[in-house]
């Protein structure tokens, strides 16, 4: 039968304790890190929002640069998409600019899917209401 000795506990409770200590300080910096994709910062126009007609240009400008943009639709009540094309702006890499064709009156879901600079997929949607002309 092995013994342990009286004197080597508290040695080895603070080894534990120091180890848990460096794995907690290193997740507070890593989860942060890691948490911090390309979240969405606004619209146009605003999600939930109600405009005169279907704009000219939907914008969805996030919280950091993009890489690319996947896919982005401008879809009616009835299932059409709106988006004639979608591309990241040239000034800002954090906006997306969105052309849409044959303006109606009603409910409009934008859906988006992007690229982030560190190569992270993000996709989300929103809605707004156009009153028509």
């Amino acid at each position: 039968m092995a013994t342990i000795s009286v004197t080597r506990v508290p040695v080895v409770r603070r080894a534990l304790v120091a180890w848990v200590g460096v794995a907690g300080a290193i997740g507070l910096i890593a989860v942060p890190a890691a948490m911090s994709h390309s979240g969405l910062r606004s619209t146009s126009p605003p999600a939930g929002g109600v405009v005169a007609a279907l704009p000219a240009t939907v914008t969805i400008t996030f919280r950091e640069r993009l890489a690319r943009v996947v896919r982005v639709q401008v879809v009616d009540a009835r299932g059409r998409n709106h988006a004639r094309s979608a591309r990241l702006d040239v000034r800002n890499a954090a906006k997306v600019v969105v052309r849409t064709v044959k303006p109606v009156a009603g409910r409009y879901t934008v859906r988006w899917r992007v690229v982030a600079e560190d190569g992270h997929a993000q996709a989300g949607r929103f809605a707004f209401r156009a009153r028509g002309r």
